[in-house]
């Protein structure tokens, strides 16, 4: 646990109104925060954070740090790991760059929120607030409730942050939403210990085609899942490899 400065604090709660203000631009509160990533930060935290202030066009345009990313990492971790997909993962970004500039507060500011999306005591324990993997997944629990047959997929991001988060500055979210976009595309890739690397292809000979997908520590592949594609070969586009630097982390992968 530290002190260090949160700006833009928004507070929300599962079933009473969330009492915030309008988003303002960033002003030094400082406020107690509790570790994202129980490892801490890592060099790629701090090297995300450095393009990610490039790319940002809203309120954290310019204040991302490798705490910042490691407290998004681990909120990306919690929505692969569950199966969704990187919109779950944009709405739940949005939601913490309004309601805790992407961090995770130990300290109950307004009433008994606490962390990352200043969930109220009603949500669960402190400790249970403070884990970004348990708070993510409580958010998440409600949006598909909220937003049943996936419904979430398809309305716009602010609405669905606001039905959760009931905030009585509704429109605040949708404000965020292609920040909390682009950090959820830039971080998806590193969220579960490594990079993703491009997929290989094997002609079978039988019809099919099997395809192989890896992922990158940064000095090595490791194979990660097999996918079969059905009545397809290889023949359809013929068998070629190539490499660049595809995913844009700096490497070269191999296609």
């Amino acid at each position: 646990m530290g002190t260090a400065v949160i700006t833009g604090l928004a507070v929300s709660a599962s079933t009473s109104p969330a009492l915030a203000e309008p988003t303002p631009p960033i002003t030094a509160a400082a406020y107690q925060l509790a570790p994202c990533d129980p490892g801490g930060t890592t060099t790629r935290d701090t090297e995300l954070a450095t393009r990610l202030n490039g790319s940002l066009n809203a309120k954290m345009r310019g204040y991302m740090s490798a705490y910042r990313v490691s407290c998004a990492r681990m909120i990306v971790k919690a929505v692969r790991e569950r199966g969704l997909d990187l919109r779950a993962a944009a709405i739940a970004m949005t939601t913490v760059i309004v309601e805790s500039s992407i961090q995770n507060i130990s300290e109950k500011v307004d009433h008994t929120s606490l962390g990352l999306f200043q969930q109220q005591d009603n949500w669960g324990s402190a400790a249970h607030r403070l884990d970004p993997i348990w708070a993510t997944n409580a958010f998440l629990d409600k949006m598909i409730r909220l937003y049943p047959n996936n419904r979430w997929k398809t309305a716009p991001i602010g609405e669905v942050c606001q039905a959760v988060q009931v905030s009585q500055y509704p429109s605040r979210y949708a404000e965020q939403a292609g920040d909390g976009q682009i950090i959820a595309n830039t971080i998806w890739p590193y969220a579960l210990g490594g990079a993703e690397a491009p997929a290989m292809m094997r002609d079978d000979g039988d019809g099919t085609m099997t395809i192989y997908r890896w992922s990158s520590s940064g000095s090595s592949f490791a194979r990660a899942s097999d996918y079969t594609s059905g009545g397809w070969t290889m023949a359809n586009t013929g068998d070629l490899v190539a490499s660049g630097d595809v995913d844009a982390d700096g490497r070269d992968d191999i296609v």
